[in-house]
């Protein structure tokens, strides 16, 4: 048995957003920030608010909103191109998983240097500290926030590629379960099924950790019993908190141990068919776990069953029963027919392909081919 952790991202949860960050800021003296946002999430009331709070600081904040749902290297060269400009000395990153992807790449670049398409390819390595960043989550989904990685796209490029180093951590994650009120209930239930996919790769990954398995039950847990609460009412407080604890598990679960076929399927189909992260994953979770059973050990399969209210020894098939039940319960889709996709239009087998170059590809339980993969893909076509 062998593992390596990194748990160096201070989190503050449930505390006033507001007056935490400044204190944080002023603890690092840091005085011209880049407000890293998307254009939905920047006009909400709560996120004048903070950024209310550091212009009253005495802060100088530069606004950055460019930053897509699937974002690439474009993005984060101009976004580091305005904290150039502006001579920022940290990052404030307030969204959901891709903006807090985006601004940690800004920050390893700022103090690295470089453009991201570099360290992509392998021609540059990370080799110091990022610059200080400030991640505030406003969905309880990949739990970017705790992460030492950031997924972004290449120019042309359909397969998503991660640069991760221990020196690319948050410094400090602010969590307040009050900033998914506003969440609508399609993305409330998209980004719950994204942790829930994290924290079960986590569980039945080739790396997969003693350490790390207990947080990741919790993660699928968590997210079987309130996710259903939040969606129904997107106010209910105890629900919210408990999906960005479920989130924040699934992410570092994620982190340490890493994806698997979930993470290589969901990817390319996000990118030729322009779905959020969540939707690609529910498309594939119930698929990629039947075709996953043999390689999931009887204690293992055990827990899961009871973290999704089964009884421990229910047949292989309720498993997945139960996931597709889960997925159909929460609206979202358990087949592209139901997107209204035009599936003919796409080269399935290609899409294979593109996922067999998925880096979490050979962290999967199971033995992969791209004869399983476009079958998989073909299974979620048509049930």
């Amino acid at each position: 048995m062998h593992f390596v952790l990194y748990i160096p991202t201070q989190v503050i949860f449930g505390r006033p957003t507001g007056e935490s960050l400044v204190a944080q800021l002023r603890s690092a003296q840091l005085r011209r920030i880049l407000f890293v946002s998307d254009p939905l999430v920047v006009d909400l009331p709560w996120a004048r608010q903070v950024y209310s709070a550091l212009t009253a600081s005495g802060c100088r904040v530069a606004v950055f909103t460019d930053v897509s749902s699937n974002p690439d290297v474009q993005e984060v060269s101009r976004g580091v191109e305005l904290a150039r400009e502006e001579e920022v000395q940290g990052i404030v990153a307030l969204g959901g998983g891709s903006v807090i992807d985006v601004a940690k790449a800004i920050a390893m670049l700022l103090a690295n240097g470089g453009n991201y398409s570099d360290y992509l390819d392998g021609n540059r390595q990370v080799q110091r500290r990022s610059c200080f960043l400030a991640a505030i989550p406003t969905t309880a989904g990949t739990g970017s926030e705790v992460t030492r990685s950031c997924a972004i796209f290449s120019d042309g490029d359909t397969t998503s590629k991660t640069v991760a180093s221990p020196l690319m951590f948050p410094h400090v994650a602010l969590i307040n379960p009050e900033f998914t009120f506003s969440l609508p209930p399609l993305y409330t239930a998209a980004t719950g099924i994204t942790a829930m996919s994290q924290a079960l790769e986590a569980y039945i990954a080739r790396q997969s950790n003693p350490f790390v398995d207990p947080l990741a039950v919790a993660a699928i847990q968590t997210v079987w019993h309130y996710l259903p609460r939040a969606l129904a009412d997107g106010n209910d407080l105890t629900a919210r908190q408990a999906m960005m604890l479920a989130a924040l598990w699934a992410g570092w679960c994620r982190d340490q141990c890493g994806g698997g076929l979930i993470d290589a399927l969901s990817t390319p189909l996000r990118r030729h068919l322009r779905l959020h992260n969540g939707i690609a994953n529910a498309l594939v979770l119930p698929h990629v776990v039947h075709f996953n059973l043999t390689a999931i050990s009887p204690i293992r399969r055990q827990r899961l069953n009871n973290a999704l209210a089964l009884a421990t020894d229910a047949p292989e098939e309720q498993l997945v029963e139960r996931l597709i039940q889960f997925v159909r319960y929460l609206g979202l889709p358990t087949c592209l027919k139901e997107l209204d996709a035009a599936v003919v239009d796409y080269d399935w087998h290609s899409i294979a392909s593109e996922a067999m170059q998925a880096e979490s590809i050979a962290n999967n339980p199971r033995d992969v081919s791209i004869e399983d993969c476009r079958d998989l893909i073909l299974a979620s076509l048509l049930s």
